[in-house]
């Protein structure tokens, strides 16, 4: 049944009640008082257009903001059948219908100008529904604050308590001169923003764009993204309420795909989905359907957004409108199996790690109520105050959930989570193997160890400890010089260091003058006291994309994984990833991609392009990765560098490490930054004296394996024939 309107309420198919039974709501009634648990959003096509994925983002929010108030603007709609199981277990929902003279009669206007607009309004142009639409959620937002979000805005994670509004391309090629300034190609799309109420911008927006002298009906640009681009361009470098607390996201955070790609992600399957998804949930606050050109696209089996849709799910609405034919009807705790504490993720259980009770339409009655017991071994729960555990509803259950926190113990590794939800007829179980990060993976890097070295120590420790607190780093220098350790530990705890002690973290390693970097890494490696090790050069950075979590997640759950890498955008288009496997012949050693169309009698491990035995692993097995990766320390022990290659070592520690049956693995979409200081470039700096070494550190390696020559990527390196025949 269609939800009616009248003059100041919201008449509303609440329960399946007589008409006589049905509740009137006022609207000022149903707005919570933190309007960031106010959600808008609309509805204005035909109820056939109406498909299961648009309920799923309503399951999104409630999933990511179980306490959410949600007001749905439509006319089309069943509120009664798509709608009441939602109330019935606790969500608060509510629709309803509006008219131009409603608006009108509510006052939803800002002066007389915009008034006048509203009587005069010409339904008959172009684009009036898109207008109708982008005036309805600013004058809401406006009005009311809140948050408002189009039907095709999936939720990932938790909304930062900001206001905000989100930042997308334009097209390749295409003209803007009406983008963000000092942002090429990007403008402010309003299909996802949040504001308190009566912010000077959006006002500004209502009365310049609708207004009778204004307005073009026939220009649909001209309302929507270009006012708002135009007005935050305008009062961006003011001081003034119109945009002093309004963030600018970026537009992975809100439009991570752009509409012309978003086919791939109905479409595409790989085995890397799993790890583009969990990029996803931790980068992005939402993902952006564009529902106007995929609708059409069904979803395949094991796509990124089939993977996410299996991902958020109440349990409400797959028999009710279903996306495809696989249905789950299993009442259960939804967690993931194994969560990573990070300090910086205050032990919140939420985004990928969201913790929530699922239920499915045959536990819609109300009347249902449900007892929590969690239990944790080594560590603490911390619940909100005033929280109960028992007669709650689903809303109420997850409202739980989604608050509680973990802190460890001290010198606790590891950890158990059990979450235990039941009624009066059922129980549903969760467990959770909790590791802790800093427990189980220590940071080695070499550096020259000089002065002037220090601000590139500073910036890497500042990265480490910004996203992976406390995690211990050792720092390895063979500059010859003895690091003075209370002066360089106050200068890297100068500035960039936040929420850790470093002097309980960070330890300075001064080893022999010109000792190498086989030298240094085997020496780091042996005094690391954690499982794994993540090994970088001095000059990499950790940023929001370097999910060492992941890749600890990874090694813990398959043990034939030796060593992990990700990757290093910065350097691909010159090195080529670096990543790849081994061929041999002729007693040449060719490093090349993995899918190489070589003769099998070439590859040297032929293991390495076989993955039909390791279906679970996203990631995929090489012979080598640069050397900024994660080792499981006693596999990587066993085999070592040789000290005497003071460089040149990594083709030939790789080498070896494959001789002796030992796995690598590289994985897309966990990146680690490349910020290369290019002293090395200069001819008479005693580090490019040093560097220009590596060739005569090639010949002894080729030497060593009985070859001559080392091709990398196509790319002669050393060729000893020829170095032979010229001397």
């Amino acid at each position: 049944m269609v939800s009616i309107v009248f003059k100041g309420i919201i008449y509303s198919c609440m329960t399946n009640k007589t008409d006589d039974q049905r509740k009137t709501v006022i609207i000022d009634d149903i707005i919570p008082i933190d309007r960031f648990d106010l959600f808008w959003t609309m509805w204005n096509t035909d109820l056939s257009t109406f498909r299961g994925r648009r309920l799923l983002v309503i399951e999104s929010i409630f999933i990511h903001h179980p306490n959410a108030t949600i007001i749905l603007y439509s006319s089309t709609l069943d509120d009664q059948k798509l709608f009441a199981p939602f109330r019935q277990r606790g969500y608060r929902i509510y629709t309803f219908n509006i008219s131009l003279q409603l608006m009108i009669d509510w006052q939803w206007y800002t002066n007389d100008r915009t008034k006048d607009f509203l009587q005069n309004w010409n339904t008959s142009g172009t684009y009036f529904y898109s207008h109708l639409s982008d005036y309805f959620r600013t004058i809401l937002l406006y009005r009311y604050g809140g948050t408002y979000l189009d039907m095709d805005a999936l939720i990932l994670q938790p909304l930062p308590r900001i206001e905000f509004i989100g930042l997308d391309r334009i097209e390749i090629g295409a003209e803007c001169t009406w983008c963000v300034k000092n942002r090429t190609g990007l403008y402010t799309a309003p299909g996802f923003m949040r504001f308190q109420p009566r912010r000077k911008i959006l006002k500004d927006i209502l009365e310049n764009t609708f207004d009778r002298e204004k307005y073009d009906p026939d220009c649909f640009g001209c309302v929507g993204p270009r006012p708002y681009t135009h007005f935050v361009n305008q009062y961006l470098d003011k001081n003034e309420d119109a945009t002093m607390n309004l963030q600018l996201l970026e537009p992975h955070r809100l439009y991570p795909f752009m509409w012309s790609n978003a086919y791939d992600i109905f479409y595409d399957v790989h085995r890397d989905n799993p790890l583009e998804l969990a990029d996803l949930m931790k980068r992005s606050y939402s993902l952006h359907l564009f529902g106007h050109v995929t609708d059409k696209y069904s979803i395949a089996e094991g796509s990124l957004i089939d993977l996410l849709f299996q991902r958020f799910d109440l349990g409400n609405i797959r028999s009710i409108v279903s996306m495809y034919n696989r249905m789950d009807n299993e009442i259960r705790v939804v967690c993931p199996s194994l969560y990573v504490h990070n300090p910086r993720k205050l032990g919140r259980f939420i985004g990928r790690d969201a913790i929530y009770l699922r239920l499915n339409r045959t536990t819609s009655d109300e009347s249902i109520r449900w007892t929590v017991k969690i239990h944790v071994s080594n560590g603490t729960i911390t619940l909100p105050a005033n929280k109960l555990m028992s007669n709650l509803n689903q809303a109420e259950v997850n409202s739980l959930l989604n608050e509680i926190s973990y802190e460890p113990f001290i010198s606790t590794s590891v950890d158990t989570l059990i979450v235990q939800v039941e009624s009066e007829h059922v129980k549903a179980n969760c467990s959770i193997v909790i590791l802790i990060f800093s427990q189980w993976v220590t940071v080695l890097t070499k550096t020259m160890g000089t002065v002037d070295r220090w601000p590139v120590i500073q910036r890497l420790v500042a990265s480490i400890t910004n996203y992976f607190p406390y995690t211990r780093i050792h720092i390895g220098s063979d500059s010859g010089e003895n690091i003075d350790k209370e002066k360089f530990l106050d200068f890297i705890s100068s500035e960039g260091i936040r929420g850790n002690d470093i002097r309980n973290t960070i330890y300075i390693h001064d080893l022999p003058e010109d000792a190498g970097l086989s030298y240094c890494r085997n020496y780091l490696v042996n005094v690391t006291s954690t499982p794994f090790f993540f090994l970088m050069d001095d000059d990499f950075v950790l940023e929001e994309d370097s999910h060492l979590d992941i890749l600890l997640e990874l090694l813990y759950k398959h043990s034939h994984i030796d060593i992990i890498a990700g990757k290093i955008p910065e350097d691909i288009d010159i090195f080529h990833d670096f990543a790849g496997i081994y061929l041999l012949y002729n007693q040449t050693l060719e490093l090349t991609f993995r899918g190489s169309k070589e003769p099998a009698n070439r590859i040297l491990f032929p293991r390495s392009l076989n993955n039909t035995l390791d279906i679970h692993n996203p990631c995929d097995q090489v012979d080598f990765t640069p050397n900024v990766f994660m080792g499981r320390k006693q596999s990587v022990q066993s085999v070592g560098w040789y000290d005497e290659y003071k460089l040149g070592e990594h083709e030939e520690f790789f080498l070896r490490f494959g001789q002796a049956n030992r796995t690598v693995y590289t994985c897309e979409f966990i990146n680690v930054h490349h910020r290369q200081v290019h002293w090395w470039l200069e001819v008479n700096n005693a580090y490019y004296q040093k560097r220009a070494r590596v060739f005569e550190y090639f010949k002894r390696m080729l030497k060593k394996h009985n070859l001559r020559r080392l091709i990398s990527f196509g790319m002669l390196n050393v060729d000893l024939d020829a170095i032979e025949n010229n001397s």
